[in-house]
């Protein structure tokens, strides 16, 4: 069966008995249709259902959008103003409702992408002795990657939808955990909200199983087993498990990444060594690309806010910033450089009204990678970990340093580099007095260097601190319960400022 007739069989299934569909209570499955077992008879069911998979993250419901461009406007790393993406604006100036467009189309497409991994974890065992041709590597890899995928999407699914973990809320609601594939209509249910620490409890048994299962570098746009450990290291992030996260990007330090000569060269350059996964994204994939709202093509006005860019002055430190006059010299951050040293600025000045991203290229016209998680994420990550553990300390200070000196250059008053400039820019370990001091130097630097790539929010979550203004568990930082959900499920429970 093809990936098409395959997927849009599951998914026709799906998107009647999770969301709201009542005739398919009454009528499943017509008699003309192809019996759902029919999908998966061999390896390459499988794999095909996987790819399909794959293609609704490429989505521009799931990660070629939303799940990365909704948490940096409601974060207020970037504001929307309006063009084609009708809707925007009020996730922007978080005033969403029961019925956003976003949201909705978020819930749904996860959820038929986890009801296609559920289908696939299914009936992988029985194809494993029923298909010779199906090695038992291949089958580990298809269980593995399946896995993964459901815990990665649940991770951004509970984290969008419900409060961070941590305090009393690991008890509030936080989303369904759906397990097995809803088929047919005996399958069909109406469940309710697992407890969030409940969802992160399912999305580390996924991601754990999926680990030993992944090769140690999958294929293009496949996660391997670095990925793996990159998520579970995020997840250890989110919940305050420093240790753990400390544990996980251990073994990355030896692996084959490393960052690019520039910061410029992760996103022009596909394959490159920077790259722990990516989501390939091309001509092809109409819907997805981040450049569709986080670039300078079309119609739509995103730009960054007042507030990251005071981030940005803050990245060289006062006394940095005193030793370069005294020497007069400048730094230039090619992360926010717009023209200075580089001829692909990552962000850009639009007329007199502000400043857009760069970094992502027009998947119109070439391709395009989603960035999921890149090596300077994982440095950054592990050396604030550390801070956390073992206070100010020699490997996060230079863990840290190792991002600065690929980011930021040191010319003099003819724009020449100077040799040696990065001991301008770098920081010392009795730079830091205390753990605290470090830890905020590390968070700075995350912002700047991790910029509209959908972490600032999560870390803002993650360290219980105001977003926009407002309290970190306040309702309106939370995307709604769909209301179509709520209308056809009575067990779930909608935030109170969308009721």
């Amino acid at each position: 069966m093809s990936t098409i007739h395959q997927r849009a069989l599951l998914l026709a299934i799906l998107a009647c008995c999770m969301f709201g569909c009542s005739k398919f209570l009454d009528d499943p499955q017509s008699s003309t249709s192809l019996p759902v077992e029919a999908a998966f008879q061999n390896g390459q069911d499988l794999e095909e259902a996987l790819t399909g998979v794959y293609d609704l993250c490429q989505d521009g419901h799931l990660y070629g959008r939303n799940f990365i461009v909704l948490p940096e406007l409601i974060g207020g790393n970037a504001v929307f103003y309006g063009g084609g993406f009708f809707g925007l604006e009020y996730v922007s100036a978080l005033n969403m409702t029961a019925t956003d467009w976003y949201a909705e189309n978020s819930w749904l497409t996860a959820y038929a992408a986890i009801n296609q991994l559920n289908a696939v974890l299914a009936f992988l065992p029985g194809i494993r002795n029923s298909d010779a041709a199906l090695s038992n590597s291949q089958a580990n890899r298809i269980e593995g990657e399946a896995l993964f995928l459901r815990g990665l999407l649940y991770f951004d699914l509970v984290r969008l939808f419900a409060l961070p973990i941590g305090l009393n809320a690991g008890q509030q609601p936080g989303v369904p955990l759906m397990l097995n594939p809803v088929l047919k209509k005996e399958d069909f249910q109406f469940p309710e909200q697992a407890s969030v620490v409940k969802v992160y409890e399912q999305i580390n048994r996924d991601l754990a199983a999926a680990l030993p299962l992944l090769p140690e570098y999958n294929s293009t746009g496949r996660p391997g087993q670095h990925a793996a450990r990159a998520f579970l290291a995020r997840m250890a992030f989110q919940e305050g498990r420093y240790s753990d996260a400390a544990s996980y990007t251990e073994a990355m330090l030896s692996s084959a990444f490393d960052l690019t000569d520039s910061p410029q060269d992760f996103f022009t350059t596909e394959g490159n060594t920077e790259e722990i996964w990516t989501l390939p994204c091309s001509p092809e994939d109409p819907n997805g690309g981040l450049s569709t709202v986080f670039g300078l093509g079309g119609g739509n006005q995103t730009f960054a806010t007042a507030d990251y860019l005071q981030a940005q002055q803050e990245i060289i430190s006062p006394a940095q910033q005193n030793a370069l006059g005294q020497a007069g010299y400048t730094a230039v951050d090619l992360r926010t450089d717009t023209g200075y040293l580089v001829t692909h600025p990552l962000l850009v000045q639009d007329g007199v009204v502000g400043w857009r991203t760069n970094k992502f290229e027009q998947v119109q016209e070439e391709s395009d990678d989603i960035p999921m998680v890149r090596f300077a994420e994982i440095l950054l990550l592990r050396a604030e970990a550390l801070a956390r553990l073992q206070g100010s300390n020699t490997e996060s200070v230079e863990l840290l340093n190792r991002v600065r000196r690929r980011a930021i250059r040191v010319v003099d008053a003819g724009k020449q580099l100077v040799p040696g400039g990065a001991g301008f820019i770098e920081y010392k370990t009795g730079d830091f007095p205390d753990a605290n001091s470090l830890i905020e130097a590390i968070i700075r630097e995350r912002r700047i260097e991790l910029a509209f790539e959908g972490n600032f929010f999560h870390d803002q979550m993650r360290l219980q601190r105001p977003v926009q203004g407002l309290g970190y568990d306040t309702c309106r930082l939370r995307l709604p319960i769909p209301q179509r959900e709520l209308d056809v499920n009575p067990n779930l429970k909608q935030h109170s400022c969308y009721q």
